[in-house]
């Protein structure tokens, strides 16, 4: 039965590197796309800021797919969960969140709630690595 699982574990990480793989191409020509087209039907060189943080926001959330492709590779060759990289995943995601929030429509609760997270996950980032 343990060989039969871990060769299920093997196939279903797999399959999700390969789909997250697939995201991230598409993603990245979503970017390139949007910045191609953007430049191409501007006439002056300023840019919105809407536009902008639009961008921002993409470019984060590739970069959240490249961090949950190195989660799934260090668990496809050590077969464990490195929590650092976890942390820091939660992390990278969480300030795609700030970039992307319009604070304008967002309540205080929130903008504490989101502080609080940002907090905790640095102080966990720094014990992990202090315990490594």
């Amino acid at each position: 039965m343990e060989k039969l699982t871990g060769l299920f574990e093997r196939f279903a990480v797999g399959a999700l590197t390969v789909l997250l793989m697939a995201a991230i191409v598409y993603g990245t020509v979503v970017i390139a796309w949007s910045l191609i087209d953007d430049l191409l039907h501007t006439r002056d060189l300023i840019a919105e800021p809407k536009a902008l943080f639009d961008i921002f926001g993409l470019f984060v959330a590739v970069l959240v797919g490249v961090e949950l492709l190195k989660i799934l590779r260090h668990l496809l060759q050590a077969h464990e969960v490195d929590t650092t990289l976890v942390a820091q995943t939660a992390l990278m995601a969480l300030c795609n969140k700030v970039i992307t929030l319009n604070v304008s429509d967002s309540s205080w609760a929130t903008l504490v709630g989101i502080a609080a997270l940002i907090l905790a996950l640095t102080a966990a980032i720094y014990a992990l690595r202090k315990a490594h």
